[in-house]
């Protein structure tokens, strides 16, 4: 079995080395071979990362900064890179050692997409959280296209699905994690493990994470999100992409494709009912972005 852990660093020096040693315990670490795309660091995060060459087996790419979502696209999509399995793995949080086992076992009984949950860990590694999503979430297109749910460091897929996904014609990557789960759906069942298997660290520097931020840097981190979003682009590439959609999932998707230009699709996305279900953040954060055609 081969299994794939795919990283972007990006002066990762603070946390990188608590990441590398929860990859080394894995239970299926023998299995694990680890790339690295580093994202033009400065520190000492290349010291880091040869230090547990002789622990993990680590393949390394150094290219030129291009953020978060694009540097892990390009480890998507770098043909180089073959394996059963693949994860998406940041810099900064600490995996359970059988994060990747369990994950691995969900998806051999079916499944092409397994999210699992994850206990929220401050600067100090102490909990905040014992749960980052409480209950089953419902992955849809209109619950991704409203607020997102998942994220990559919670993400493991099949082979199939790498394919079926580096098989499309996709040039709009707002986060690399949403567009793997949005072709997932197309594509196959994805399965949410509830139990959480890792720590996901909530910091001043996360890149998506508004979590333990002060409100300048809250701020900050939104108008990024915002500036670097483009789901009307994202919603076109899906209904050029995939078929199969139900006639509520395709009328929805041409709304968010074309609400720029017609005042009737934006009436529709802003009536959209999956808003319910999402808290009063996310769904101001949607309606604003409509309006403001920020979407």
């Amino acid at each position: 079995m081969r299994i794939a852990i795919l990283m972007s660093t990006y002066n990762g020096e603070k946390f990188l080395d608590k990441q590398l040693e929860s990859i080394a315990m894995q239970t299926v670490a023998q299995d694990i071979t680890l790339y690295i795309r580093d994202d033009g660091s400065t520190d000492s995060t290349f010291d880091i990362i040869e230090n547990w060459k002789n622990k993990i087996h680590i393949v390394l790419y150094k290219g030129k900064n291009v953020g978060p979502a694009m540097s892990f696209w390009q480890l998507l999509m770098n043909q180089e890179i073959q394996a059963d399995y693949y994860a998406f793995c940041d810099q900064d949080d600490i995996w359970d050692k059988n994060k990747v086992e369990e994950s691995i076992r969900v998806l051999t009984s079916g499944s092409c997409l397994a999210i699992c949950n994850s206990r929220l860990i401050d600067q100090n590694d102490r909990v905040i959280s014992s749960k980052y999503i409480e209950g089953t979430p419902k992955f849809s297109y209109q619950s991704l296209f409203v607020g997102g749910i998942a994220q990559g460091c919670a993400m493991t897929f099949t082979d199939e699905l790498r394919h079926y996904i580096c098989s499309k014609e996709i040039s709009c990557v707002p986060m690399h994690d949403l567009i793997v789960n949005l072709y997932a759906l197309s594509f196959g069942k994805v399965e949410w493990l509830e139990t959480p298997l890792f720590g996901y660290r909530v910091h001043s520097n996360n890149v998506a994470a508004k979590e333990n931020k002060g409100f300048i840097k809250c701020i900050r981190t939104t108008i990024w999100n915002w500036e670097n979003s483009d789901m009307g682009d994202v919603a076109e590439e899906l209904l050029s992409n995939s078929g199969d959609f139900s006639d509520i999932d395709r009328r929805f998707l041409m709304s968010a494709s074309t609400y720029k230009k017609k005042i009737s699709a934006k009436i529709n996305l802003l009536r959209n009912k999956a808003t319910k279900d999402t808290n009063m953040r996310i769904k101001r954060s949607y309606y604003l972005r409509i309006i403001l055609n920020l979407y």
